[in-house]
């Protein structure tokens, strides 16, 4: 699956104003090399250092890259977060030295940076996050901070329709192959990729490869609640999920790759400041998929700033004072 948005913008350098946190103590130490010669993460203050951090240019994204520059600050950091680009313009950004980190996909990686498709890669959030590790760590490119979400692709129907169309893909399969007509909704690259309409039919029920599909140019979470469609596809932390009253299908067969996030960072800037992955670790250990699709809402439904909502969670959870 690949972890982008219809929307996304052009690579840009776009400022965002955010806000500084009161700073406190520690130290680094430099670290043994780990595999690939990526670093253990210790220590707990960047001791003045300046780094620089990217995102793409959706909230969610935002949001993980305010924490980052909030959480840093804090740890007598010197942050840049100016720069936002799409897939492939960021990983550009980070292999050539204009940002030092950003948070990335493992499923994004492992299809488009890294080449992997489906049956050569593993399907559960702690394995790919290692796969993807191990692979990038060759590339001078450390994997750190991950964090549980999985971000992945879905189906979704409306909540209240389960009992008609079953809460798994399986089920909704049969569904389709008794009711060929019912209209799904999905963005126009699902219909060839290999996890996309070919691995439904294949995984679940070839009733899935002559569905009645209707191409969106985004997720489908409108369309599915209008009632234009009776399912959709969907990215699994959308806020539209939960504001739009929707259920995703249960993928028991493992289709969609997992896509869970992890901080990237330059080995040789890890290497200089492990402090990076030891501040930001437990703050990705809390980023369920369900808290990252409330903070998703905030932004997106709720209209507050990334920055904003970034800052609150942090204090809320004790990363940050107040």
């Amino acid at each position: 699956m690949v972890r982008t948005r219809t929307w996304v913008m052009a690579a840009a350098s776009l400022p965002l104003l955010l806000a500084t946190a009161c700073g406190s103590g520690g130290s680094s130490s430099a670290p043994a090399g780990g595999a690939g010669g990526c670093p253990s993460p210790s220590g707990t203050s960047g001791n003045g250092a300046h780094v620089s951090i990217g995102s793409k240019a959706f909230s969610e994204e935002q949001i993980l890259a305010s924490m980052t520059e909030e959480v840093l600050q804090a740890h007598d950091f010197s942050v840049t977060y100016t720069f936002q680009a799409p897939d492939k313009a960021i990983g550009t950004a980070l292999t050539n030295g204009t940002i030092d980190m950003y948070w990335q996909y493992t499923g994004t990686e492992i299809t488009d940076y890294l080449g992997y498709s489906n049956g050569q890669f593993p399907t559960g959030l702690t394995q790919a996050f290692d796969f993807v590790q191990q692979k990038d760590a060759a590339r001078g490119i450390c994997w750190t901070s991950p964090a549980p979400l999985d971000d992945t692709n879905g189906i979704a129907i409306k909540a209240s329709e389960t009992g008609r169309y079953g809460t798994t893909l399986e089920a909704f399969g049969k569904y389709l192959a008794a009711h060929p007509s019912t209209p799904v909704c999905i963005l126009a690259e699902l219909k060839t990729r290999p996890d996309g309409v070919p691995g439904l039919a294949k995984t679940y029920n070839q009733a899935y490869a002559n569905a009645n599909y209707i191409t969106v140019g985004s997720t489908a979470e409108k369309e599915i609640a209008s009632g234009q469609c009776a399912a959709g596809e969907v990215f699994t932390t959308d806020a539209a999920i939960e504001a739009d009253h929707l259920y995703v299908l249960q993928d028991d067969r493992n289709l969609f790759p997992p896509d869970s996030v992890g901080l990237l960072v330059r080995r040789s800037v890890l290497r200089a400041h492990p402090a990076i992955a030891n501040l930001m670790a437990p703050v990705a250990a809390k980023l369920t998929t369900s808290v990252i699709r409330s903070l998703d809402a905030r932004v997106d439904i709720d209209n507050q700033s990334p920055a904003n909502v970034a800052h609150a969670w942090l204090v809320q959870n004790g990363f940050l004072k107040g």
